[in-house]
This record gives C-alpha cells, sequence and structure tokens, in this order.
C-alpha cells in the first residue's frame, strides 16, 4: 500500500520526468532545425561550385550574387532565432526552479501537516465521545443536515429544470432562423438594423411564428438558472452551517489538549492551498513557454520559415535545377563529386525533417498527458487524497501510472481508478472541517462544489469531467469560464 501523500509524490516524479523528456526532445528538435538550416547552407556552396564547373563567367556571377545574398539574409534571421530560443529556454528553467522549490515547501507544509494530524486523530474518539453528548453540537449537527437535506431537494429540481431546457429547448436551438432573431434581439431595445433588414426579419418572425416562440424558449432557460442560482445559496447555507460545527469541534478539541496542534494543521492546510494556487499559475506559465519553445525548436515560428524560405528559393531558382540535373547526366568526375555531395546533404536533411516530425508527434503526447496529469493532481488533492489517512494500491502508482503515461488507458479511466481503490484508514470520526471524513457521512457539499449542469444560451458549452482551472486553453480537459448569455437583460 501507498499513503496518499507518498502517492501524489510518484506522481510528482512522474510530471517531472514527463518535463525532463520534453526538455531533451525540445533541445534535439532545436538542433535538428539548426542542422538542416546548415545543410542548406551547405547545398548552397555546392551548388555554387557546380555553377563554376558548368556555366560561363557571366551567368555564373549572377548565381553566386543571387545565393550569397539569401544567404546573407537568412543567416541574420536564424540569428535572431537562435537568440529567442535561448531566452525562452531561460525562462523556461527558472519556472521549472520555482515549481522544484515550491513542491518542496509544500512537501514541509504536509509534514506538519501529519505531524499534527496524528495528534489530533489520538483526540478524536475521546473528543467525540464528549460531543455526542453535547445537546448544542448535536442540534448544530442537525441543522447541517438539514441544510443539505434542502439543497439535495434544490438540486434535484434545479437538475430537473436544466435536463427540460436540454430537450425542449433542442428544437428552438436546431431552429437557425429563430436563433438568427433571437441573438440579434429582435423585438427589443437592443436590436438595431436598417430599414430593408428590419423588414426581412420580420418576414422572417411571421414565417417563424418567433412572438409566440421566444416567450416559451425564455422561460425554458430563465427556471433552470432561477433553480440553480437557488440552489447555489442552500450550497452556502451548507457551509455556513458547517463552519459553526467546526466551531464547536474546535472547541471540544482545544479543551482536550489539542489546541496547539488544530492550530498547526489549520495553518499547514492553509499553506498548501496558497501553494496549490500558485503550482496552477507556474504550470500553466510553464505550459505557455513549451508552447512558445516547442514552435521555435521545431522551426514553425514565421521567422525561421521565411529564413529557410529564403535559401529555398536561392536554390530553387530558374535554371540551378536544370544545371543540377545535367551534372547528374555526365561522366566528369568533378561533376559527379558535386552531385553526391548535394545527394547526401539532401539526403540528411530528408532524415533530419523525419526526426523533427516524430519529435513533434512526441512532445505533443507530452503535452498531453502533462495536462491530463496536472488535472489529476488538482483532482486528488481536492478530494484530499493526499492527506495520510488514505492509503492506494501499489499498482496505481507503478503499473497503471505507466499504462496512462502510455495512453493505453485515457485520463478520466486513470482517475476514476484512484477513486475506486481510495481506502480511508484515519479515525472514524474527525473533524468536520475534512470534507470527505465527516461524521453524517461521506457526502461532500460545498459551495464550490462542481455544477453537472449546463448553462444553455447562444454560446453555451458542456462541463468538463476534470475542474482544475486553466488560463491557457490547449488541448486540456480542464474547467473553462465560457459566456453563456442570461436570457433576462435585454432580451
Amino acid at each position: 500500500m501507498v499513503s496518499g501523500p507518498e502517492a501524489l509524490r510518484r506522481l510528482d516524479r512522474s510530471m517531472r520526468d514527463i518535463r525532463d523528456e520534453e526538455r531533451a526532445l525540445n533541445r534535439s528538435s532545436a538542433d535538428a532545425s539548426s542542422k538542416i538550416a546548415r545543410l542548406r547552407e551547405v547545398e548552397s556552396e555546392q551548388f555554387l561550385a557546380l555553377a563554376k564547373v558548368r556555366l560561363d563567367p557571366q551567368k555564373r556571377q549572377e548565381v553566386t550574387e543571387y545565393i550569397s545574398r539569401a544567404e546573407k539574409e537568412a543567416n541574420l534571421i536564424l540569428s535572431r532565432q537562435a537568440g529567442k530560443l535561448d531566452e525562452i529556454s531561460g525562462l523556461l528553467a527558472e519556472v521549472d526552479k520555482d515549481i522544484e522549490s515550491t513542491r518542496d515547501k509544500r512537501d514541509t507544509a504536509m509534514a506538519e501537516f501529519e505531524a499534527a494530524q496524528k495528534k489530533l486523530d489520538q483526540l478524536s474518539t475521546e473528543v467525540f465521545d464528549s460531543l455526542d453528548k453535547d445537546p448544542k453540537y448535536q442540534a448544530q449537527k442537525q441543522a447541517v443536515d438539514d441544510a443539505i437535506a434542502t439543497f439535495d431537494h434544490a438540486n434535484e429540481k434545479a437538475e430537473v429544470a436544466e435536463q427540460d431546457r436540454e430537450e425542449k429547448g433542442a428544437p428552438y436551438r436546431n431552429d437557425p432562423l429563430f436563433m438568427y432573431l433571437f441573438e440579434r434581439g429582435y423585438n427589443t431595445n437592443a436590436y438595431k438594423a436598417s430599414n430593408i433588414t428590419r423588414m426581412l426579419d420580420g418576414w422572417v418572425a411571421r414565417m417563424v411564428r418567433y412572438h409566440d416562440a421566444k416567450p416559451n424558449f425564455v422561460i425554458l432557460n430563465e427556471i433552470p438558472m432561477r433553480l440553480r442560482e437557488h440552489a447555489d445559496q442552500l450550497q452556502e447555507d451548507i457551509d455556513a452551517e458547517r463552519q459553526k460545527l467546526s466551531v464547536l469541534e474546535d472547541a471540544a478539541f482545544d479543551a482536550h489538549g489539542g489546541k496547539e496542534a488544530r492550530e498547526t494543521a489549520d495553518r499547514s492546510e492553509e499553506i498548501m492551498s496558497a501553494i496549490d494556487a500558485r503550482l496552477i499559475e507556474l504550470e500553466d506559465k510553464r505550459d505557455e513557454l513549451v508552447h512558445r519553445q516547442r514552435k521555435f525548436s521545431q522551426g514553425q515560428n514565421p521567422a525561421y520559415r521565411e529564413a529557410v524560405d529564403l535559401l529555398a528559393s536561392g536554390l530553387q531558382r530558374e535554371g540551378l535545377e536544370d544545371l543540377y540535373a545535367a551534372a547528374r547526366q555526365t561522366a566528369t568526375r568533378e561533376d559527379d563529386q558535386i552531385v553526391r555531395k548535394i545527394d547526401a546533404v539532401r539526403s540528411e536533411i530528408v532524415s533530419l525533417e523525419t526526426e523533427l516530425h516524430a519529435s513533434k508527434d512526441r512532445l505533443k503526447m507530452l503535452a498531453a498527458r502533462r495536462r491530463e496529469l496536472e488535472d489529476i493532481e488538482w483532482e486528488f488533492k481536492q478530494k484530499r487524497y493526499d492527506r495520510p489517512s488514505f492509503d492506494f494500491d501499489d499498482d496505481l502508482v507503478e503499473d497503471l501510472l505507466g499504462e496512462f503515461l502510455k495512453g493505453a488507458i485515457t485520463a478520466s479511466s486513470y482517475w476514476g481508478k484512484w477513486q475506486d481503490a481510495q481506502k480511508y484508514r484515519g479515525p472514524k470520526r474527525s473533524r468536520s472541517k475534512n470534507k470527505y471524513s465527516n461524521p453524517w457521512g461521506s457526502k461532500s457539499y460545498s459551495s464550490k462544489k462542481r455544477r453537472k449542469s449546463k448553462d444553455y444560451g447562444t454560446f453555451g458549452s458542456s462541463s468538463s469531467e476534470f475542474s482544475r482551472p486553466r488560463s491557457t486553453p490547449r488541448g486540456s480537459k480542464g474547467k473553462r469560464d465560457h459566456g453563456g448569455f442570461k436570457t433576462g437583460g435585454k432580451f
């Protein structure tokens, strides 16, 4: 078995391995891109040598000047390119160093939490025996249960309304003419159009019976929105009642000699929460830098393409390829040597471009795995599985982790196995501050709880299966803030 903190450390090590491989591949890709540029120069030199052998002096001078000019301009661009890549690599090294030091700080805070929590666990039985006899505590626990029951009822009504909105609203959303008018705010103060457009829109409105359909569509959107707002408020009520319960528990632990341990545990949790927020910022910053570095190292940025195109245009100028083809047909030794060198250079360029393509695919896969692993780590910490009171099978952080990293299983499947395999070995009753091991059951209620519903409207989008917030939307399943509209307001 592996404890929660050790499981998180192993996930962190896998993350570090991914970052190391990304760095290595980006370096090799940058080297391959530079070699391709240098080989283009060698190819140019060989064509110049061929021109000296095959062309008359006037034509030879023209070719030499054209290729030399292209090489000079390309080299200036490539020099700036190398400087940009060095700058990005330096920034990336600083972020990686910051990530490692931040994770070390979290490990320190977790060690302090573990020690304090062990003391609180030892007191837990004694403390809750006394609380079970305290009428005030029992009344407050009932208040929490009542708040949860009220929320459950409201949440169920909201989910039914949201389902109705999805099903009954589909014909409206699938009608392009109706949605065209609705999105333009037809027949409202927000509607702006010329006289001709107004006339045509009026004809469309009559054809689709817009004036009859719009109120029904608005209600379909408005009711679930209001019910959801009410449920959200009830979630906040749960938090308020649970906070009152926590105050009573804290006082009981303090009375039994646990004040220092409780304060240490609470302080450590606050530190870890702040560190986790900081890690999100650093990981997203790193993701953006890696994306930029990958474009530079693989020659995808416009400056590099401009340099390569300049060299290529110098080599592909009318007459040069004909010169090359003619040289291949002769039996002259000097011609043959130059042609063999050009063939060898072009063959190496093809090989390097194949290597670059493979690196590009691998880096894309690594970036996806890294982001998915960040999602999993976030959920892992949100569920408090990183606490010492949880144990997991070795397979999760050994064989199955390897399968996930290879792409044999999806991120959602791998995360599901974590949820199924978790084993809680803490005290049967612990402080309700730990929302995943509370006296009244294992279900979690919080105002931060993710909604299962969708906010339908013009720009509605389904919620993600992972809740990690992200500032960079590339290829991640993390949470997104989207611009769904509310049907009140101008409409």
